[in-house]
């Protein structure tokens, strides 16, 4: 999230255009509007007020991580001492720094964090685990979660229409 305000409602065509934008962002305006009724023009003045109201949050290129060499994914969970905020504070910082580190999240339950990690090896995830987890002295424990097959990787967001649907 961008923090921007959402002033502008989003209409069923604002909804329609983000599926799609989702499945692929560089589709073309000419393309995108004769898959939900509009002119390119009218298609382009639409992603740009969803940018700026930060309905779209940003654009990537998802990288297949095989073709860069990033073969192993970790799923980790990570147990903190919430008794030592700084020391909390400075681990979620090295984490949010590293590349390495492609998802976190700050959840409920039996751990704290939730972290997706994409390296090349086990000698890779040894020198993650070992720099960015066990010299925390905020660490209580963390289990790692070897992905053997991703059945859905992704980031697309299921969009209702306006009616909840």
């Amino acid at each position: 999230m961008t923090g921007k305000s959402r002033a502008t409602p989003i209409d069923d065509l604002d909804r329609r255009l983000l599926v799609l934008l989702q499945r692929d962002a560089a589709v073309t305006a000419e393309v995108l509007g004769s898959q939900v009724g509009l002119s390119a023009s009218s298609v382009q003045r639409r992603i740009k007020r969803l940018r700026a109201t930060g309905a779209i949050a940003r654009e990537v290129a998802i990288v297949d991580t095989d073709a860069v060499g990033k073969r192993m994914t970790f799923i980790v969970g990570v147990k903190v001492d919430f008794g030592q905020k700084a020391g909390v504070d400075a681990l979620k910082r090295r984490l949010l720094a590293d590349a390495r580190t492609q998802q976190a999240y700050y959840v409920t339950g039996e751990v704290d964090l939730i972290l997706v990690v994409v390296v090349q090896d086990m000698q890779d995830y040894d020198d993650y685990s070992k720099k960015l987890l066990l010299d925390s002295p905020a660490l209580l424990r963390f289990q790692s979660n070897v992905v053997i097959e991703g059945l859905r990787v992704g980031l697309e967001v299921p969009i209702d229409d306006a009616r909840g649907r």
